[in-house]
């Protein structure tokens, strides 16, 4: 491909949109790309109307002032110090055929940056530079201001595909720097306006100041203008969407050079000595440079080194001068991004105070990738902090005393550092490269769908649906999936209401939009899950969500009754008192990982409510031993091609024994049962006891085990997974903490909680519905029997027809601020906007889950039970990511303290 990239920061310059975008070029050159890069001239070597323009740009012989921001924000990654070996020079710069620089206007540089318009002349520069240099597959833009502006131009002139990666926070460096926040965003808003269209709508938010409101309509009127927007955050990702970005949103974190970390691995932390701090970035009010002077001063044995430049440089060094801290803080002033990493490998800590300006920080990405452990205040930067330590609030004084308990113990760096041995590749630009074009390739589709005159229009044969791009030989679209299912699901509705994939040798069908799910599965197609069966063959091959047909049918009616809601009221009493208990039971200020005891505490009661007789205590331990990891492999062996999957040999050898010891036991119990002959009020009586009315049919002991072992499943695996979700997301929203303890303590008081208490606590309800939206399934796939009409055509017998509520529910067709977590949006008062038929995580018609209410039941009274003794405190050093390993995104651990209520 070749991409157009522009920017607004010439990348001789300094700052971290420019190295972001530098290391971006560079990764995708080495994936066998072409890059030419649309820029700013450089302010020191030209300026004028006549500045310049074209190819390259006379070298830099001193840097810019601020060796930050541009004409507004600068950047939402943070900063750079330098450019150093690897990245673009001024000599570089100057010889680069590949970078063009448009004409600047005669008017002072603005914070060290030479400011353009998107003038007749650069559109006509950016014309003749576009049919010099061949074809242009995509225009990336990744600033707001008047190179991108041309881009963005210059990209519809062409019809060329537009992708926007937003870096900048124009709200908060607007409100952290201007002496008139109000009117400087209310003239950027108007200037942008005039180029841009700002016809989107953007929701009222209360805790926002009508400056920030106003920079808000430049950030999110230059995303909602591409096809495509690339968020480096997940943060950063929400609060785009909060402020009415509709366009595809995908999160890709900026990458570092991987040629400028080859090599470079942090130094262990010294034991004795003084705690050695590093601090690389701007020296401006925003980055709180001051504080983390009085900082280090309040704190013993603890020596600070600044590599950075700025307007504070001379308030800093009164300030050490004054203080006489030279001998403890040293200012180092600009220098070259190797020796900035160089001097991160030769710190014990990053010190990072920044706190509600970051988007991201490009040098917490270079920190992670030396091994540098981080000191961090900003709660939102936790998902590009490696590893670290994040202070108790923003204040001078939490900073010093985390800075006090690191001197004091060095060995919390030493847990950081190992840590960080496993992810210091994953910032590397190579490891970000195929998702940027995967973006790359849906803002083509969707372009050539747009100028077919169609887009997302229902095709009218199985020539026209479109093929999900990133397939690979022999696997298709399996690796990605595995490895980023959310990403690669929410990525289809772009492509249309079907989308093909593929995964090894079979191809599927996605239906992306839930009134065609629904009408393929509320009608009177036959599915199979031939798949599935084979997959799961040795430990529930038999299983009613794998059979078809009349025995499908047949099925479901002799299960039902064991899952009818006079039984659920005795099942959720005993799943009450097991909660009960199981809260009871937690240690007060010790580490524990909430992931292990909802998985701990969801088998217990599944396996409770399984049988209750004391003779299943040995198989109780089986499931406890067994059911996790099996589970962990169904994706694994549903997603391989056949061939594949027999070559993990120690992988196959290990799920045939646990799969006979597992069946062995569930087996033993019901015949124990079967013996005993009588009902001990659980699930493997009713099912035993039953007879089919309609044929007078009896479940076998194997059908039993079946069924049994895929509840289990069901409860390791969806239960478990959304109970931690649920901990996790109340964890991280204070206000919503606070609403639960409120209901709760009205409801429940002090005493323990009932089945009965759940009708009383309707927020609680909204809490567990907003969490089975947001992190429902990410796939369902069944086969179809026989040929399957959709609209004008018919997909083929054996295909398999797919779906994924974690594409619906977060499609912002159906749900308005999907990535946002809103218990509120399932309210009385806003019930009516909430689109109830796209909530499908529990499956739709004759294979919709019959345990979902107990699900719901089993979700409520375990937080109920926890949320009414504790509070959560998330330990802030680990990074909670979703693991793709069962059909239900899993956290991959929670690792938190509780605090007695």
């Amino acid at each position: 491909m070749h991409i157009a990239m522009f920017v607004d920061y010439h990348p001789a310059s300094l700052g971290g949109v420019q190295t972001a975008v530098t290391a971006l070029r560079r990764g995708l050159e080495a994936a066998g790309h072409r890059v030419t890069l649309f820029t700013a001239p450089d302010p020191d070597a030209a300026a004028g109307p006549d500045a310049a323009p074209g190819q390259g740009a006379a070298p830099n012989p001193r840097a810019a002032t601020d060796p930050g921001m541009g004409v507004g924000p600068g950047t939402a990654t943070d900063l750079d110090i330098g450019v150093g070996p690897g990245a673009a020079t001024g000599k570089d710069v100057a010889a680069d055929p590949d970078i063009v620089a448009l004409h600047a206007l005669s008017i002072p540089a603005v914070n060290g940056f030479a400011v353009v318009a998107p003038t007749r002349r650069n559109a006509a520069l950016i014309d003749a530079e576009f049919a010099a240099r061949g074809p242009i597959d995509i225009v990336h833009t990744h600033s707001t201001y008047g190179v991108a502006i041309a881009g963005m131009k210059a990209a519809r002139r062409h019809s060329i595909p537009l992708v926007h990666t937003a870096q900048s926070r124009d709200d908060a460096f607007i409100e952290h720097t201007s002496p008139a926040p109000y009117p400087t965003a209310l003239a950027l808003r108007l200037l942008h306006g005039r180029f841009v269209p700002h016809a989107h709508q953007m929701p009222h938010r209360a805790a926002e100041s009508a400056a920030a409101r106003h920079a808000w309509w430049t950030i999110s009127g230059q995303a909602q203008a591409a096809d495509q927007v690339i968020a480096p955050t997940r943060h950063f990702a929400d609060l785009l969407l909060a402020h009415g970005v509709t366009r595809p949103l995908t999160v890709v974190s900026n990458g570092v050079d991987d040629a400028l970390v080859d090599g470079r691995t942090a130094v262990a932390p010294s034991a004795d000595g003084p705690l050695r701090l590093v601090w690389c970035g701007r020296l401006s009010g925003e980055k709180r440079l001051l504080e983390s002077l009085e900082a280090v001063r309040r704190t013993d044995h603890c020596e600070l080194d600044i590599y950075g430049d700025g307007e504070l440089r001379g308030a800093a060094l009164g300030r050490i001068v004054e203080r006489r801290l030279g001998d403890r803080i040293r200012l180092h002033g600009r220098v070259s991004q190797a020796e900035c990493l160089d001097a991160m490998a030769a710190a014990d800590a990053l010190l990072f105070p920044s706190d509600g300006f970051d988007t991201q920080g490009m040098v917490l990405l270079e920190a992670t990738a030396v091994g540098l452990p981080v000191v961090y205040c900003d709660p939102a930067l936790a998902e590009s902090v490696g590893a670290g330590v994040r202070a108790a609030d923003a204040s001078v004084e939490a900073l010093a005393d985390t800075l006090a308990k690191l001197a004091a113990d060095r060995s919390v760096l030493a847990d950081l550092r190992a840590t960080l041995a496993g992810r210091t590749d994953s910032v590397r630009q190579s490891r970000q490269i195929a998702a940027v074009l995967e973006v790359y390739q849906h803002a083509v589709a969707a372009t050539e769908r747009a100028v077919a005159g169609a887009p997302h229009a229902m095709p009218r044969t199985l020539a026209e649906i479109p093929t999900a791009p990133g397939r690979v030989p022999v696997l298709g679209h399996s690796l990605r999936a595995l490895t980023d299912a959310p990403g690669f699901v929410t990525s289809l509705p772009a492509l249309g209401p079907i989308v093909r994939v593929h995964f090894g040798r079979q191809t599927g069908y996605v239906l992306t939009t839930p009134d065609l799910l629904r009408e393929v599965n509320l009608g009177d197609a036959e599915f199979e899950r031939e798949d599935l069966r084979e997959a799961i063959a040795d430990i529930a091959g038999g299983a009613v969500n794998v059979l078809r047909g009349p025995e499908h049918r047949l099925r479901r009616r002799m299960i039902s009754p064991a899952l009818r809601q006079s039984r659920l009221a005795e099942y959720a009493e005993a799943a009450a008192d097991i909660a009960n208990a199981w809260a009871a039971g937690l240690p007060a200020g010790t580490r524990v990982n909430l992931m292990d005891e909802a998985h701990g505490l969801v088998l217990d009661t599944v396996s409770a409510t399984l049988f209750t007789a004391e003779f299943g205590d040995s198989a109780r331990r089986e499931i406890r031993d067994s059911v996790p990891w099996l589970l962990s492999q169904v994706i694994v062996r549903t997603a391989l091609p056949p061939q594949l999957r027999r070559l993990r040999l120690v992988a196959n050898y290990r799920w045939r024994s646990k799969s006979r010891r597992l069946r062995a036991e569930v087996g033993a119990v019901v015949s124990e049962y079967r013996r005993r002959d009588e009902d001990f009020n659980d699930v493997v009586s009713a099912l035993i006891r039953h007879t089919d009315s309609e044929t007078g049919a009896r479940l076998s002991d194997d059908h039993i085990i079946d069924e049994a072992i895929l509840m289990l499943a069901g409860g390791v695996g969806s239960m478990a997974s959304l109970t931690g979700w649920l901990w996790h997301e109340v964890s991280l929203r204070p206000d919503i903490a606070e609403k639960l303890y409120a209901e709760l303590d009205f409801v429940v008081g002090g005493g323990e909680v009932r089945p009965a208490h759940l009708s009383a606590m309707p927020y609680l309800k909204q809490v567990v519905s907003e969490t089975i939206r947001f992190w429902g399934p990410w796939i369902s796939a069944a086969n179809a029997s026989a040929d399957l009409p959709i609209g004008d055509i018919t997909i083929p017998a054996g295909s398999a027809i797919m779906f994924s509520p974690y594409l619906v529910q977060h499609d912002p067709r159906w749900f308005s601020r999907p990535e946002t977590f809103d218990p509120d949006r399932w309210s009385p008062e806003n019930a009516a906007d909430t689109a109830k038929k796209a909530m499908i995580s529990f499956g739709v018609g004759r294979r919709r889950c019959l345990g979902d209410h107990f699900a719901m039941l089993e979700i409520a009274l375990a937080s109920a039970a926890l949320l009414s003794r504790w509070r959560i405190t998330p330990d802030p050093r680990h990074r909670v990511r979703a693991s793709n390993r069962d059909f239900v995104l899993s956290p991959n651990a929670l690792p938190a303290r509780l605090l007695p209520r």
